[in-house]
């Protein structure tokens, strides 16, 4: 998928540029050089650290969690947890440097083993934090 990336966000106008040399694409991208040249560190940002697409789900006795990322991880495997109430231990929340995603991290119990998952999840708020943290300390305190 970053080759993918890689061909649109760079391949693709310099083969514009040398096939249709009098088009008006190859004159946008001839007049607006440097606009191009900002983009690059933006997409390797992108390419590094990742866009994460996220999908929370809390009823009366599971605690669904998907976490995947976007543009690179069509074809890999998503971070999937699909637990009841009574596993879940203890959960944070903590923030990457220099970046626009945050991490749930969740402490699961099963057959006296304790499992770590974590989730990554780009631009979520500090309201939908807040609600989360809210409906999972509930759940922590009927388990205990």
């Amino acid at each position: 998928m970053i080759s993918l990336v890689g061909v649109l966000g760079f391949a693709l106008p310099l083969l514009f540029s040398y096939m249709l040399p009098n088009s008006g694409i190859t004159s946008y991208i001839i007049e607006n050089k440097n606009y191009i040249l900002l983009l690059i560190p933006v997409f390797v940002y992108i390419i590094i650290k990742g866009i994460f697409f996220y999908k929370i789900s809390i009823d009366n006795y599971v605690i669904q969690i998907v976490s995947s990322r976007t543009i690179s991880g069509i074809f890999g495997k998503r971070n999937y947890v699909d637990i009841s109430h009574k596993m879940l231990e203890d959960y944070s929340f903590f923030e990457r440097p220099f970046s626009i995603n945050k991490t749930l991290m969740l402490k699961i119990r099963n057959n006296n083993r304790r499992i770590i998952k974590r989730f990554n999840m780009t631009l979520i708020s500090e309201e939908e934090i807040e609600g989360i943290s809210s409906i999972l300390d509930k759940i922590i305190v009927k388990n205990n």
